[in-house]
């Protein structure tokens, strides 16, 4: 029972303080609308009549005395609650100060005007709207706007219609006369470009002239008037606000054209001394002619960085969060995704500013040989003696093995070597002198230097001899080498020896010896007759 009596007592307390709390709350704000228009905002309650039931009865009085024969004149009474509102001489509501808008410091005067106002263009519209002549006028002016909106619609679809048959006419003829492939593709996209631009204008046009339309409807008859009215402020507001940003962003767009003309220009002034560098006129602080054009493209990217980085605080948004999160973004995707390609570019800057290689010169990185066609960026591309044309990764080219055979000491031109191994029963004087009797009998190997023949290797069964010849002509390399190779046999057949390297299998019963009468060569052996 003490228990008992102990959970009562609690449950008593609970439901006293909650009682207490909702009659301390504040009570919920309503508004009083009638005929699509809203009067007066309730904050406070009356006599034990919350706001939402003082709004719902003043809505119901004014609907009532609307009906009543003659018309309704707003009159004001003071009393000690407030003020008293009356339409012909019939209470419609009562105004407190609590009903005021505290944040606001509005005063009763004030709210008792601006309500009187309210009511007074809701009573006139609501009388408007019951008068047959002001709903005739109404949906008449609504068939007038209807046919010009149409009109308009069909006046610009024609005008849209005959531009584009003038514009592809002019495109088809401008097309005809271009022969560069490329420029005709390049006017066919931009003017792609132009239609899907024009059809988003045009449909901008479309949904102008379909709001005014319908805010013209609106606003002829009385019921409508309020969302006609909202709809041009609306638009009102939307183009103030658009018209003073562009206003405000004056200054600073002024400042960023003038950052980036002046980047154009010591752009400008930086091209027309390169290309002074490039033809070979002079030279600018050590750059010469194959490095003019990479030293201009990289002095050009600086300038435009660093132009875009001071005019960056005077572009339009950029200190919005939503701009600062885009940089931050694609800060973020390039600093992820492009330490390849800046390595990338980063060799490719070695090689040029190392003068490792340049373009014309015949190398041979790792297993492909072939002629340098173009040191990029981000590859070196390579035409083979096939004529296929490889890149290659600079970073590969870097990082590799690297053989210029255009880079010679002794001027213009390459060493070319061909090796054979002949067994020690040859004599090596005969042997030297086929290899120089070839080498001279091949077209494209110069007579000075004078080709030379080098022992490179007395092997276990056989002597390596290597033949060397000057080319001046490095794109022939292969062709010069395949027709020394066969003036080699030729030679070789013609004085009988054998471009053989025998192979050890057991001791010969007699020594593989050269005579002494046989030290300059063997004779050729007599061909049979039949």
């Amino acid at each position: 029972m003490p228990v008992l009596r102990l959970l009562l007592r609690c449950a008593c307390a609970t439901g006293l303080l909650a009682w207490a709390l909702m009659a301390g709350a504040a009570p919920t704000p309503a508004t009083a609308r009638w005929f699509n228009r809203d009067l007066v905002t309730f904050r406070a309650a009356l006599y034990g009549n919350p706001p939402e039931m003082r709004a719902r009865a003043t809505e119901a009085n004014l609907a009532r005395i609307v009906d009543l024969p003659g018309q309704a004149t707003l009159q004001t009474q003071p009393v000690p609650q407030g003020v008293l509102i009356l339409a012909g001489g019939q209470l419609v509501t009562v105004l407190t100060p609590a009903d005021c808008n505290a944040l606001g410091n509005e005063t009763l005067p004030e709210l008792r005007d601006r309500t009187v106002a309210r009511m007074q263009q809701a009573l006139v519209a609501a009388e408007q709207a019951r008068l047959p002549q002001r709903l005739l006028a109404g949906a008449a002016w609504a068939l007038l706007a209807t046919v010009i909106a149409v009109g308009v619609l069909w006046g610009l679809r024609w005008c849209s219609r005959r531009m584009r048959r003038r514009v592809d006419g002019w495109v088809q003829q401008r097309v005809q006369l271009l022969r560069s492939v490329s420029a005709r593709q390049l006017l066919l996209g931009l003017v792609t470009s132009a239609r899907s631009l024009g059809r988003l204008v045009g449909w901008l046009v479309v949904l102008v002239v379909l709001e005014e339309w319908l805010r013209f409807v609106f606003s002829r008859f009385p019921y409508t008037q309020p969302w006609s009215a909202a709809m041009g402020g609306w638009i009102a507001e939307r183009f103030g606000r658009f018209g003073r940003g562009v206003v405000e962003a004056l200054p600073d767009l002024f400042t960023a054209a003038l950052i980036f003309l002046a980047a154009r220009l010591v752009v400008q002034a930086v091209r027309i001394v390169f290309d002074g560098v490039a033809s070979g006129r002079f030279q600018f602080v050590g750059i010469d002619q194959p490095l003019a054009e990479p030293t201009r493209r990289i002095i050009t990217v600086v300038i435009w960085l660093f132009a875009l980085a001071m005019a960056y605080p005077y572009l339009p948004g950029a200190e919005t969060d939503a701009f600062k999160g885009l940089s931050v973004f694609v800060g973020l995707m390039v600093s992820l995704g492009a330490s390849s390609i800046v390595g990338q570019a980063a060799s490719g800057f070695t090689l040029l500013y190392s003068r490792t290689l340049m373009v014309g010169d015949v190398v041979r990185v790792g297993d492909t040989e072939g002629v340098a066609l173009q040191i990029g960026l981000f590859t070196t591309r390579l035409r083979t003696p096939l004529g296929v044309e490889v890149s290659i990764p600079n970073n590969v080219v870097l990082a590799g093995e690297l053989r210029n055979y255009s880079r010679d000491p002794q001027g213009p031109g390459l060493w070319l070597e061909s090796a054979l191994t002949i067994g020690y029963d040859a004599p090596w004087r005969q042997v030297h002198r086929l290899l120089l009797q070839a080498a001279a009998a091949t077209d494209g190997v110069l007579a000075d230097p004078a080709p030379h023949v080098v022992q490179s290797e007395l092997g276990d069964v056989a002597v390596r001899y290597v033949l060397r010849v000057r080319v001046i002509e490095v794109e022939r390399r292969w062709q010069v080498r395949s027709a020394l190779h066969a003036q080699i046999q030729d030679a070789f057949n013609a004085a009988g020896v054998q471009i053989m390297s025998p192979n050890y299998e057991g001791d010969p019963e007699q020594a593989k010896v050269v005579p002494k009468a046989y030290w300059e060569g063997r004779p050729a052996p007599a061909n049979d007759e039949t």
